[in-house]
C-alpha cells in the first residue's frame, strides 16, 4: 500500500428498506440513496410507493406481516441467507415484533440494532412503561389497571373524566377510545379489550386524559445512550377527542429542542438499556406546561422525513451503525422547521376538516416550510394520489351505503353529535382499505 495515496472510500453500503408502502419508508429509501447506499425496497403490496423511487436498485413483494405472519418471518430470514445486506430497517408496528421474535437470528444474517426481547416487549406495553416513567419521575397521566371488567364500575365512581381506555398492546389511535361519560366506561373497557389480539392478554388501562399538543423525541440509541437525537411537535392530527377512532398519523410538524423533553425521554431509553431506533412520544399539557409520557414506538415512525429535513439523517445514521462503522450523530439540528404532508396524510383532512386542509397546504408557501413533494423523486406520488384515490372511493361508498339505511357501526362516545356521522363513514373507509391491506 503506497502511504502517500489517500485512503480508498468505504464499500457502498447494502441496506434493505422493509413496509415500502409508508411515507416515512420512502424518506429512508431517498436518504439512503442521495448518501450512496443500494437500497432494496420490500413490501406486500404490488404498487407500494417505495417501489417507484429512483433510488430503489432491487424490489421484492412479500407476504403481510399484519396477516400472514409465519409467511412473511420464513420469506424474511430466506431473504436475508440469500442476499448480504448490511443493514435492515422497519418501518410497521408488525415487522418490528417479527424482527425482535427474531432477533438473534435475524443479526447473524443482517445488521439490525435492537433491543433484548424482552425489553422490546416492556416498551411495547402501555401498562409496563407507565409504570417504568412513574419509577423514574417522569410525569405520566395517572393510570389504572384493571383485573376483570367489572373493576370498571367502581373506578367509574371514583376518578374524574373524561378517561382515555387503551390497550396495553396497541399502536396510535388503535384500541384507543376517549370516554367523557362514567356511564359508558364499563362498554368501552369491554369494547376494546375485545380487539385484543391475545385474549390472555391483560386488561385495557384506563388513563387520565390530557390535554394537550403531542410531542415526540426520536433517538438512535446504543446500549441506554443517545447517538442521535430529534425532537418534534405535531401541527395537526386526528386525535380521539374528536371523535376519530381509525389511525391516521400527524399531517403537520414542527423540529423543538425541549429540554425537559430531552431529559425525560433519555431517561425512559437509558433504563430501558435501549439499543437502535425508538421514538418516545409525550403530551404536554395544557394546565402546567409539563411533558406527560404516552408510549415507546420502537421503530422508525411518521416524523421521519422533517428529521432528515432538520439535519438529523437518522436512516443513513442506523444504516452505518447497523453495519459496524463508527458514527458521531449531529449536536444540533435546524429547530422551527415545519414540515406538511399534502399528499401521503391529508386525505381524511380533506373531507373532516377541508378549510383546515387548505390553510395547511398554503402554509407549505412560508419561508421555513417542508412538504412530501419531491421534484427529484416524483414517480412515488403517482402511487400516493392512487391510493388517495382509493379511499376517497371508499369513503363515498360507505358515506352512500350510510345514507341508504344500512347498518351503521357503534358510535364513540367521543364524537360530537355533528361530527359522528362523517366519522363513522370515514372509520368504515379505513377498515375497507385495511381489509385491501
Amino acid at each position: 500500500m503506497n502511504p502517500n495515496l489517500p485512503p480508498s472510500p468505504p464499500p457502498s453500503l447494502r441496506v434493505l428498506v422493509l413496509d415500502a408502502q409508508y411515507c416515512h419508508a420512502l424518506a429512508a429509501v431517498r436518504s439512503l440513496g442521495r448518501s450512496g447506499a443500494v437500497v432494496t425496497v420490500a413490501s406486500h403490496k404490488a404498487r407500494a410507493m417505495g417501489f417507484a423511487s429512483r433510488y430503489a436498485t432491487a424490489r421484492f413483494q412479500c407476504p403481510s406481516p399484519n396477516v400472514e405472519r409465519q409467511a412473511y418471518t420464513e420469506w424474511l430470514l430466506d431473504t436475508l441467507r440469500r442476499h448480504r445486506f448490511d443493514a435492515t430497517l422497519a418501518f410497521e408496528e408488525a415487522t418490528a415484533d417479527i424482527l425482535s421474535q427474531n432477533r438473534e437470528a435475524v443479526q447473524r444474517l443482517t445488521g439490525c440494532p435492537m433491543p433484548a426481547r424482552e425489553v422490546f416487549l416492556a416498551a411495547s406495553r402501555k401498562d409496563r412503561i407507565a409504570r417504568l416513567a412513574h419509577q423514574l419521575g417522569v410525569p405520566v397521566p395517572t393510570t389504572h389497571e384493571l383485573e376483570r371488567v367489572e373493576d370498571a364500575a367502581a373506578l367509574a365512581g371514583q376518578i374524574p373524566f373524561p378517561v382515555i381506555v387503551k390497550g396495553v398492546h396497541s399502536s396510535g389511535s388503535q384500541q384507543v377510545e376517549l370516554v367523557r361519560d362514567p356511564a359508558r366506561l364499563v362498554e368501552t373497557v369491554e369494547r376494546v379489550a375485545a380487539l385484543r389480539r391475545d385474549p390472555s392478554m391483560p386488561l385495557p388501562i384506563v388513563q387520565q386524559y390530557v390535554e394537550g399538543s403531542g410531542y415526540g423525541l426520536t433517538a438512535l440509541v446504543r446500549r441506554g445512550q443517545p447517538v442521535a437525537v430529534f425532537m418534534h411537535r405535531r401541527l395537526g392530527e386526528h386525535d380521539v377527542a374528536q371523535g376519530v377512532r381509525f389511525a391516521h398519523g400527524a399531517t403537520g410538524a414542527e423540529s423543538v429542542d425541549e429540554p425537559e423533553l430531552r431529559s425525560s425521554g433519555a431517561a425512559i431509553l437509558q433504563a430501558l438499556c435501549w439499543d437502535g431506533i425508538a421514538m418516545v412520544e409525550f403530551k404536554r399539557s395544557r394546565r402546567d406546561g409539563r411533558f406527560y409520557l404516552i408510549e415507546v414506538n420502537p421503530r422508525f415512525v411518521g416524523s421521519l422525513e422533517l428529521a432528515i429535513a432538520a439535519g438529523v439523517d437518522l436512516p443513513w445514521l442506523f444504516a452505518q451503525m447497523a453495519a459496524g462503522r463508527p458514527i458521531i450523530g449531529p449536536n444540533r439540528y435546524r429547530v422551527g422547521l415545519r414540515y406538511r404532508w399534502l399528499l401521503s396524510k391529508n386525505v381524511a383532512v380533506v373531507f373532516e376538516n377541508p378549510v383546515g386542509y387548505a390553510l395547511g397546504a398554503l402554509s407549505a408557501l412560508l419561508p421555513g416550510t417542508r412538504t412530501d413533494l419531491s421534484w427529484r423523486d416524483p414517480r412515488p406520488h403517482w402511487s400516493q394520489i392512487r391510493n388517495a384515490a382509493w379511499w376517497v372511493r371508499d369513503y363515498l361508498g360507505a358515506r352512500h351505503r350510510g345514507h341508504g339505511g344500512a347498518r351503521q357501526p357503534a358510535r364513540s362516545a367521543s364524537a360530537s353529535e355533528s361530527a359522528a356521522p362523517l366519522h363513522r363513514v370515514a372509520e368504515a373507509a379505513a377498515e375497507a382499505i385495511q381489509a385491501r391491506r
